[in-house]
């Protein structure tokens, strides 16, 4: 008993029956080898919507930073500075930068500011108080002013301490004087009031005479006080009273 396949005339090499070549088969070649696939693009592009911007080249010296895929978190950014440019926190060679010098803040780095040193100007210069409206009570001001004024000069010390202190002396002086003439002018009027010495403007006016004398010398040197002590000299009176020593 024979089955169907015993029935089947037996192939040949070439796949073709000995019988008939016409039922055979032509043997397919081998399927060539398949290449990778390519990547995926890190922003896949749908239909309708265009492909992404690629990213600017980086600058000399700066390290490129890696693009996330979709649904992955975004690397750390790093500081990368361009050319020239400085680290925050350090000082850059640009306007604004805090210099070298503690408080000169805007000074340029690497430029220093030239620091004035007190000399005592102010001193001197609280003597124009006497221009005020009233008369004897600016120059009763001006005085006391220059005197308190010695405090905060002597404690700079060197030029500032020495024109601080002679300006207090004459400021004192100064009032000292003003007050015991306007004194004197009030005595002398109640004195000889009545009397014929009372009529003209002499001797009763004296005082005030020497008043007027006194705060014009005080004008004066209030203005050369100022002058020498901006130029870092010191202005010394030497008639006025030594309230406050060397």
């Amino acid at each position: 008993m024979t089955t169907p396949e015993s029935n089947e005339a037996p192939q040949t090499a070439d796949g073709q029956h000995p019988a008939n070549g016409s039922h055979g088969f032509a043997q397919q070649p081998p399927a060539p080898a398949q290449p990778y696939p390519a990547p995926a693009q890190p922003y896949p592009t749908y239909q309708g919507q265009s492909a992404p911007v690629q990213p600017a080249p980086p600058y000399a010296g700066q390290q490129p930073v890696q693009q996330p895929y979709p649904g992955q978190a975004a690397p750390a950014q790093q500081y990368q500075p361009y050319p020239g440019q400085p680290y925050p926190g350090q000082p850059g060679p640009y306007p604004g930068q805090p210099g070298p010098y503690p408080g000169q803040p805007g000074a340029p780095y690497g430029y220093p500011v030239p620091v004035r040193t007190p000399t005592g100007t102010l001193s001197w210069a609280l003597g124009f108080l006497v221009f005020l409206v009233f008369p004897f009570i600016s120059g009763i001001i001006s005085g006391v002013a220059m005197g308190l004024s010695y405090g905060s000069a002597a404690k700079h010390g060197g030029i500032a301490r020495e024109n601080g202190r002679s300006a207090a002396n004459w400021g004192f002086t100064y009032v000292l004087v003003s007050v015991v003439l306007v004194i004197a002018h009030f005595v002398m009027l109640a004195a000889l009031s009545g009397t014929s010495a009372a009529r003209g403007f002499f001797p009763i006016g004296l005082p005030l005479t020497v008043y007027f004398v006194i705060s014009l010398l005080h004008i004066v040197l209030v203005i050369v006080g100022t002058v020498r002590a901006s130029s870092g000299k010191v202005m010394k009176v030497p008639f006025a009273i030594p309230f406050i020593r060397a």
